[in-house]
């Protein structure tokens, strides 16, 4: 065996011992550093995972807020039906467009408003003095009643407005006119136009009747003394018979 073979072996039998001049106390110092080391290593790998879990897991913990919440709102929204439509609101809704309609319709008239509720159930007082009380009507069928109020150079007035389902039998409704005519409308509705006079020449009533498909029918009449409170006699109609037959069919007006 060489030399050289010899302190080859010798260095492999004690490459792992310490030196003969190490220092114990520094041994050990450097091996609880290690120890140390990895035991913060292994903390930290422990908290890091702790983190990423968080993370993913506190989106599903959270109440939804924000953008979250809008998003589930809108599609909430978009997949219940439309709230309906109050027959209160709806009546207002009526009456504003049908002053809005008169006062655009005919110039110089004041102080135009209307005043139209849900049901039928008013007295209803017709020229000259007879009174004739309305058959009381469910409020969700759709019927309604009220006036709309005018004041033009000869005083106040108004006209009446009325709409129900079967309101009148279409038979009657040019029964004693002077002068009645039928003028269809693209929705496949009519307007019966009706004159009447008091028994001489004088026209005393004027109605624009209009009859939908499904039987509900809207009335507006104009008389030569206020309906709303049966005086106020005036010598001709507030307005024409076409002035009324514009308000029955003002498409800006949602009937049924």
């Amino acid at each position: 065996m060489s030399e050289q073979e010899i302190r080859e072996g010798m260095l492999l039998a004690v490459w792992d011992e310490p030196p003969l001049d190490f220092d114990p106390d520094a041994l050990m110092k450097r091996a609880e550093q290690k120890k140390s080391r990895r035991r913060a290593l292994a903390s930290v790998g422990v908290a890091t995972a702790l983190i990423v879990v968080s993370a993913f897991a506190l989106p599903g913990l959270l109440p939804k807020t924000g953008d979250g919440d809008q998003i589930a709102a809108s599609r909430t929204d978009s997949s219940s039906p439309a709230a309906a439509e109050s027959p209160t609101n709806r009546t207002v809704r009526i009456g504003d467009a049908l002053a809005a309609k008169l006062q655009t319709r005919v110039q110089g008239l004041r102080d135009v408003s209307a005043y139209v509720m849900p049901g039928s159930s008013f007295q209803v007082i017709t020229p000259p003095s007879s009174t004739t009380a309305a058959k009381p009507a469910r409020v969700e069928d759709g019927s309604l009643s009220g006036y709309v109020y005018l004041t033009d150079d000869v005083g106040p007035t108004s006209l009446l407005v009325r709409a129900a389902t079967g309101l009148q039998n279409e038979r009657n409704l040019c029964s004693t006119a002077i002068m009645c005519s039928e003028v269809a409308q693209a929705d496949g509705s009519k307007v019966v136009q009706a004159q009447f006079h008091d028994g001489a020449s004088t026209v005393v009533r004027a109605v624009a009747t209009r009859v939908f498909e499904s039987g509900y029918m809207v009335q507006i009449s104009a008389f030569t003394t206020n309906p709303a409170t049966g005086s106020g006699l005036r010598a001709a109609l507030p307005v024409s018979v076409d002035v009324l037959t514009t308000l029955v069919t003002d498409p800006a007006i949602r009937w049924e």
